[in-house]
């Protein structure tokens, strides 16, 4: 009788850690799972004080399964806020907005973190921002994400001017600019909690220096609803 495994030998008798091969469809709603705990987690603790088994029991799974999709917690802190900004920018793109008017003052109603999603939304960003002054090397993702946010001041500064909506105070793309450096100051108090500020009137704030820098009336860039 062979004395021959039943098994083959060598590497391809070993399966490696990590993914294991074929299709499963639960991976993407798993996925969705720990992203969503990562966040938790990490708005819980703040991002030093998580750890990946934090964010394996607020998903209700392994440690394993987390370092499946991720081989660091930086990679989970990065994974974490694209999938939070995610949420932000499907409110941003509001169908059947043809006015750049109307769309900058939905724009800059989304720009403020009311409680919920808004202000946790934000929170992941300064844990970003500070962990780019210990890491220069997330530098990268983190101008990623914020180039893609620029990207829809600029889009809606333009439209306006080309359309005569706006008669902006100087290039388009400067105004956009002008804009959002005032909405990450005004968003970083608002959401530390400094008593001279809240949601309503960072809100207040925004319309009447955009109207400034775009040349319209502070009352068409008002958005009449207040994000979700």
């Amino acid at each position: 009788m062979s004395t021959r495994s039943k098994h083959p030998s060598g590497a391809a008798a070993r399966r490696p850690p990590g993914r294991p091969p074929g299709h499963d469809p639960r991976r993407s709603q798993r996925l969705e799972q720990i992203l969503e705990a990562a966040c938790r987690a990490i708005l819980d603790r703040g991002f030093p004080a998580t750890r990946i088994a934090d964010v394996a029991a607020a998903a209700q799974v392994s440690t394993g399964t987390v370092h499946y999709y991720f081989a660091t917690k930086d990679e989970v802190l990065v994974a974490a806020l694209k999938w939070a900004s995610g949420r932000l920018f499907a409110r941003v793109e509001r169908p059947g907005d043809d006015s750049a008017a109307r769309r900058l003052a939905h724009l800059l109603a989304v720009s403020v973190p009311y409680p919920g999603p808004p202000r946790d939304e934000y929170v992941l960003w300064i844990e970003l921002w500070l962990r780019v002054l210990r890491q220069p090397e997330l530098l990268a993702e983190a101008e990623a994400f914020s180039s893609q946010w620029r990207a829809y001041f600029r889009d809606v500064l333009r439209s306006g001017t080309d359309a005569g909506e706006f008669a902006p105070a100087a290039d388009p793309d400067e105004v956009a600019e002008r804009l959002v450096a005032f909405i990450d100051g005004l968003g970083f108090e608002t959401v530390v909690g400094y008593r001279w500020t809240s949601p309503e009137r960072m809100h207040e704030r925004l319309v009447d220096f955009a109207a400034q820098q775009v040349g319209a009336a502070p009352a068409v860039l008002r958005d009449a609803g207040v994000p979700a």
